[in-house]
C-alpha cells in the first residue's frame, strides 16, 4: 500500500508538472482556449522588411493592436528580403511581413504559408528622366495598350537600365521585357542595390531603373517619371493564373512556417484580426496613421519621405485592403486580384525556367489566408448568433458580453465567439 501511495504522488506530481508547463504558453506552443474572460498570452517574435509596404505593421505596435488580443511581441526586427524565408525556417523568428511570392524560390528551404493579405503592392515601376514618353502618353496617342508597353520600353534598347538583384523585382521585370518583345540583352545591365541605383540615374549615369518604392519616390521628387507601371500593366490582366500581367502586382501578407501555424492555430487567427484591424486604421485613419509610419519608413529605410507622401502611398503604392474589401480576393474568381492567380501565375514562370517540377507545387501550398479567412468568416457569424442572445444580460454575463463586444469590433472573431459563449453559459 505504501509503495502504491508513493506511486500516485509521483502522478499526481507529474500531472502539476504538465499543467503548469502548459500554462506558459509561448510563441512555440499552440494557445489554449480562452478562459473566462481572458485570452491566453503569447510572446512573437517579428520580422519585417525595410519597405513602406512592410513596416505598415509598426502603426499596429504603436497603438498597441497585438496586447488587445493577448500577443506581445518580444521582438521585432527589419532585415533584408532575402534573409526572411531562411531566419523562419531557423525559428529566428516566429512570423514575417512579406510577399508569398517572394518565398516561392525558397519552398526547398522550407515550407512557408502566408495566413493573412495586408496590401497590394502596385509600386514597381520603370523610372526615366522627366520628359521620356510614358505609356499613358502613348495610349492617349491612341496606341493599344499592348503598342504603348512596346512603345515605352523600346526607348530603352541600348540605354544603361540599373536595378537591383531582389527576387521579389525580377518577376515584373522579365513580364515588362517579355510585354515589349524584348530581352534584358537589350539593354546595358546595372544590377546593384537601390540607392546605388538612385546615384547612378541623379547623376546622368543611368538611363532607366526599377526598384522599390522608396527609390522610384526619390526620383519622382527630382523630376523623374514612371514610363511603364505595375498599374499599367495589371489594366489588361485577365483573372486567370494562366495571365502574366497578373504577376506585376503583389499581395504582401504575414507569413509563416507552416509546422508553426499548424501547432499555433488559434494564434494565427488572432494575428490575423490585428492585421485586418490595421488595414482598417489606416483606411479610417490615413492622416494620423502616416504620422506613426513615416518614422519607421525612414529611420529603416534610409528614406526622406514626409507624411503626404507616406499617406499618399496608401492610395497609390501600397492601399491597404480592409476585411470587406478582400472579400473578392476570396470569394470572386472572376477578379483579377482573387488570391490564387499571381501566386499561380508565379508559379508557372518558375515551372518554365525549371527551378520547379511541373504542378509540383500549388498556390495553397503556400497561402493559407483562404483559409483563414473563411474560418473568421464563420467564427464571425457564430459571434454574432450569441450576441443576439444576449440582449438584456446583468452581471457576470454582461461583462462577459461587453468583452465579445470589444473583440468583434476589432476583428479577433475567435474571441468574440470564445467570450459570448461564456456570457452565455454565464447568463443560464
Amino acid at each position: 500500500m505504501k509503495r502504491l501511495g508513493r506511486v500516485l504522488i509521483c502522478l499526481v506530481m507529474v500531472s502539476a508538472m504538465l499543467l503548469a508547463g502548459c500554462s506558459q504558453s509561448t510563441g512555440k506552443t499552440e494557445s489554449q482556449d480562452s478562459s473566462k474572460g481572458e485570452i491566453p498570452k503569447v510572446k512573437l517574435k517579428f520580422a519585417t522588411e525595410p519597405y513602406p509596404d512592410h513596416t505598415v505593421p509598426y502603426i499596429g505596435i504603436e497603438q498597441k493592436f497585438f496586447e488587445d488580443v493577448g500577443i506581445e511581441l518580444e521582438t521585432v526586427d527589419s532585415i533584408d528580403a532575402d534573409k526572411v524565408p531562411s531566419v523562419l525556417v531557423a525559428g529566428t523568428y516566429d512570423f514575417a511581413s512579406g510577399a508569398p511570392s517572394l518565398f516561392i524560390p525558397s519552398m526547398g528551404q522550407g515550407e512557408f504559408t502566408t495566413f493573412a493579405f495586408s496590401n497590394l503592392f502596385l509600386g514597381y515601376s520603370v523610372m526615366a528622366p522627366e520628359g521620356t514618353k510614358t505609356y499613358s502618353d502613348f495610349v492617349d496617342e491612341g496606341m493599344s495598350g499592348e503598342d504603348a508597353i512596346k512603345a515605352a520600353l523600346g526607348q530603352m534598347k541600348g540605354k544603361i537600365f540599373t536595378y537591383p538583384s531582389e527576387s521579389a523585382i525580377k518577376p515584373f521585370i522579365d513580364l515588362c521585357f517579355q510585354k515589349a518583345g524584348m530581352t534584358l540583352d537589350d539593354v546595358e545591365n546595372e544590377v546593384i542595390d537601390d540607392s546605388n541605383g538612385v546615384a547612378l540615374m541623379l547623376s546622368g549615369r543611368a538611363d532607366f531603373k526599377v526598384g522599390g518604392v522608396p527609390s522610384a519616390a526619390t526620383l519622382a521628387s527630382n523630376g523623374f517619371v514612371p514610363i511603364l507601371s505595375a498599374k499599367d500593366i495589371v489594366e489588361s490582366a485577365e483573372a486567370s493564373i494562366d495571365s502574366e500581367e497578373v504577376r506585376s502586382i503583389l499581395h504582401n501578407g504575414w507569413t509563416t512556417t507552416k509546422k508553426w501555424a499548424d501547432e499555433n492555430h488559434d494564434t494565427v487567427l488572432r494575428l490575423a484580426s490585428v492585421c485586418f484591424r490595421i488595414n482598417q486604421y489606416v483606411n479610417d485613419n490615413p492622416e494620423d496613421a502616416a504620422k506613426i509610419h513615416v518614422n519607421y519608413v525612414n529611420s529603416l529605410a534610409g528614406t526622406e519621405f514626409s507624411e503626404e507622401e507616406v499617406q499618399g502611398l496608401y492610395s497609390t503604392s501600397i492601399p491597404l485592403y480592409t476585411w470587406e474589401m478582400q472579400v473578392p480576393w476570396f470569394e470572386d474568381e472572376g477578379d483579377p486580384l482573387y488570391w490564387e492567380y499571381e501566386i499561380g501565375s508565379t508559379l508557372k514562370m518558375y515551372e518554365s525556367e525549371g527551378l520547379f517540377k511541373e504542378e509540383e507545387y500549388k498556390p495553397s501550398d503556400i497561402v493559407s489566408a483562404d483559409g483563414v479567412y473563411k474560418e473568421l468568416k464563420e467564427l464571425k457569424t457564430q459571434a454574432e448568433e450569441n450576441l443576439e442572445k444576449l440582449s438584456d444580460v446583468e452581471g457576470e454575463a454582461a461583462e462577459l458580453k461587453e468583452k465579445a463586444e470589444y473583440q468583434y469590433s476589432i476583428f479577433n472573431y475567435l474571441d468574440a465567439k470564445n467570450f459570448s459563449e461564456q456570457a452565455l453559459e454565464a447568463a443560464k
